[in-house]
């Protein structure tokens, strides 16, 4: 997969990189990926929407140029920010895609600004976690808003054994650490208030945290508020954490279900990106 040609904007404390589609400005989705930070997940599916025909902005809002270094108290208004600046630039409707920690901020960013009318979760959380200060927890929330510390759940231990449960599991495998927490009450994210249609992906074989329990612990409390929107829950039995359309080959030297069933990820993979397709064209 060539790499593409994007605009690239500075959004105060993010960096974003726009993929528009000639004459479509009917919609467009922000894009952001997980704690790996930057923007190179973000673009590969900002890629898979631009070859489908949808506008996107891949926003990193950290390790990039100009944003934060870690994964700590990252503001939310970075999303308000890229709200304004897409409709000052003509686009109508705005909706955002989050995988993994991008998840968590994304459902945190459609919960504080209704403008965001489609919500698209690939492997999210059911909770607001801790954030990092390098490789360590930083004793802080991941997110902020208006000036405060979103609630969180802090990690178990103040040292994360990753290089050792990679040898343990001959993989790339956190579930040890991110399973078992005892869950903060308040860092429970309120999902019903979001006003508009999620769409959520999990994965039967995330070796990074439980996201099908996640997924389901959100449906649950979407049906027990009667959230009014539309809503669905994916799950997959074989492709990784990595929701990614435009994976390509080196995912399955890092986990041992991309390696074992790669017929059966490629084929998931498809079927995510026609979903996400569907769910941005016809429900949104």
């Amino acid at each position: 997969m060539a790499k593409r040609t994007g605009i690239h904007v500075k959004l105060h404390c993010a960096d974003g990189i726009l993929y528009p589609i000639d004459n479509r400005k009917d919609k467009v989705v922000i894009v952001m990926s997980g704690s790996e930070g930057k923007t190179e997940h973000a673009e590969k599916v900002c890629w898979y929407l631009q070859d489908n025909g949808i506008p996107s902005l891949a926003l990193g809002y950290f390790k990039t140029k100009n944003s934060v270094k870690n994964l700590d108290r990252i503001k939310l208004e970075n999303i308000e920010t890229a709200i304004q600046w897409l409709k000052m630039k003509g686009y109508e409707k705005i909706g955002i895609l989050g995988a993994s920690k991008g998840a968590e901020y994304a459902a945190a960013a459609a919960i504080a600004y209704q403008e965001l009318s489609c919500v698209i979760l690939r492997t999210p959380s059911w909770f607001y976690s801790e954030g990092m200060i390098g490789k360590r927890p930083s004793g802080t929330s991941c997110w902020s808003y208006g000036g405060k510390e979103l609630p969180f759940t802090p990690y178990k231990t103040r040292k994360l054994p990753v290089l050792r449960e990679f040898m343990k599991h001959k993989e790339y495998n956190t579930l040890t650490i991110n399973e078992g927490k005892e869950i903060e009450l308040e860092s429970v994210i309120p999902v019903e208030k979001i006003q508009a249609p999620i769409l959520m992906f999990s994965t039967k074989a995330d070796t990074i945290w439980p996201s099908e329990e996640s997924c389901l612990k959100l449906e649950e409390r979407l049906s027990e508020n009667k959230f009014r929107y539309p809503y669905k829950h994916v799950c997959f039995a074989h492709m990784s954490h990595m929701m990614l359309e435009y994976c390509g080959g080196a995912i399955k030297y890092f986990i041992k279900s991309e390696k074992e069933f790669q017929k059966e990820c490629a084929e998931e993979r498809i079927l995510m990106g026609k979903q996400t397709i569907q769910w941005i064209e016809e429900i949104w």
